[in-house]
């Protein structure tokens, strides 16, 4: 079981109810003393408050029999099977139906002293090789901090981090072309607003990397005893080439095992990155209790099985992630672009008088921003140290200087 877990909060759930289902009367059973329900558009089906937006749920059940005659049925979303222990008895009249949806990954942190050890024992010797190798690359070119926001934060730092948070996300998706469901208004201004409370009551942190005072990666997580759920986490592309995605799990283990967190769950589907750092494979289910007394319960229940079956039936076949392109190709303004890098061939170091300077942190020279962090993982120069110039004789080249090494480039932005 999950002891205190964040989803069941009074918070999470009273917020969640504002957001997304304030005109519904709440309903709750004797049978799952655990949940408050919502009725759906289906007669005599229930759901648990929260729905998705839960990052893993357990529960028990009452296996003592209602006298009453009773029709309801009850979908529970988002079961976790590592921590869940449900069981019924046999001569109860309600039983579980269950439908796996997801993949879910977890890092077993109790046995481990430090995220060395916990690295040296889960990765091969060149991935912590070159795992630590990114690390010490970002922090020589930039000037990096990490902090954890955890317990305490004005409303104003809250406020910066959440705005600086939807822009890398919007900037992560728009170059994946395709849509994020947490970017929906309605989703976002919901963690935007349930966050804050939980956060102060050490229910929540915002895990943020900087460069200077700019956020440049930056992680929802939600706590309950034992559990540190990660919910959002978006990087900086522009810091592609320093894997800094990889970088902010090492920092967040590091917090994790040093504040004795036994887990860090990277929650439901399926990433690279999950199946490389966790220790455990589990599955997210959709449970459902229904009356096996009740032909009408019987019904509902498996024309509920038969849909998130035949969802994640859709699922396994990808097409989920093409529905995201194709609603992203729909919106306005989301015209791919295709942005190359080429080196200039034969090309000599420029003339003086050919160069104009220009400042990479200008905005209308932000899409060079990832050609000069390419330059400074190429070369291990630092950031302060790099001038970007245009050169001036030749259309769309470029030339940056390090302490010790030049390159030239030209990039051409091109619309489809």
């Amino acid at each position: 079981m999950i002891q205190n877990n964040p989803f069941l909060c009074f918070n999470f759930l009273k917020k969640w109810m504002i957001h997304f289902s304030s005109k519904k009367k709440e309903y709750s059973t004797s049978l799952l003393p655990d949940f408050t329900f919502i009725k759906t558009f289906i007669p005599l089906l229930y759901t648990n408050i929260a729905k998705t937006n839960t990052k893993g749920l357990t529960y028990t059940i009452k296996n003592k029999q209602e006298k009453k005659k009773n029709s309801k049925t009850f979908l529970i979303y988002d079961i976790h099977t590592y921590f869940n222990t449900i069981s019924i008895k046999d001569d109860n009249k309600y039983k579980i139906k269950k439908t796996i949806q997801y993949p879910g990954y977890l890092c077993e942190l109790e046995n481990f002293l430090s995220v060395n050890e916990y690295m040296k024992k889960r990765l091969s010797k060149s991935s912590n090789y070159k795992f630590n190798l990114y690390k010490r690359k970002l922090e020589h070119s930039f000037e990096i901090s990490y902090k954890m926001y955890y317990g305490a934060i004005t409303k104003e730092k809250y406020n910066f981090l959440f705005y600086a948070f939807k822009k890398l996300l919007i900037k992560r998706f728009n170059d994946k072309q395709e849509t994020n469901n947490n970017l929906n208004p309605k989703e976002w201004d919901f963690y935007f607003d349930v966050t804050y409370p939980m956060l102060l009551e050490k229910k929540a942190a915002l895990f943020v990397t900087y460069n200077k005072k700019t956020p440049i990666a930056i992680t929802l997580l939600y706590f309950s005893d034992t559990i540190a759920f990660d919910t959002i986490r978006v990087f900086d592309i522009d810091y592609a080439p320093f894997r800094l995605g990889t970088i902010s799990i090492i920092k967040q283990l590091d917090w994790c095992i040093t504040n004795g967190i036994k887990f860090l769950d990277f929650s439901k589907g399926y990433y690279e990155y999950k199946e490389r750092w966790a220790t455990t494979k589990y599955n997210f289910e959709y449970h459902i209790i229904y009356n096996s007394k009740s032909y009408a319960s019987k019904t509902i229940m498996y024309l509920t099985l038969a849909f998130f079956n035949f969802k994640n039936y859709l699922r396994n076949k990808n097409i989920h992630k093409k529905f995201h392109q194709f609603t992203f190709a729909l919106k306005k303004n989301n015209t791919k672009k295709i942005e190359k890098k080429v080196p200039l061939k034969n090309f000599k170091a420029p003339k003086k008088e050919n160069l104009k300077e220009i400042s990479v942190f200008d905005i209308k020279n932000t899409s060079l921003l990832k050609y000069v962090y390419d330059f400074l993982y190429r070369k291990s120069e630092k950031l302060n140290h790099v001038t970007l110039y245009k050169i001036t004789n030749h259309q769309n080249c470029y030339y940056i200087k390090g302490l010790q090494n030049a390159d030239t480039f030209t990039a051409y932005n091109l619309k489809e």
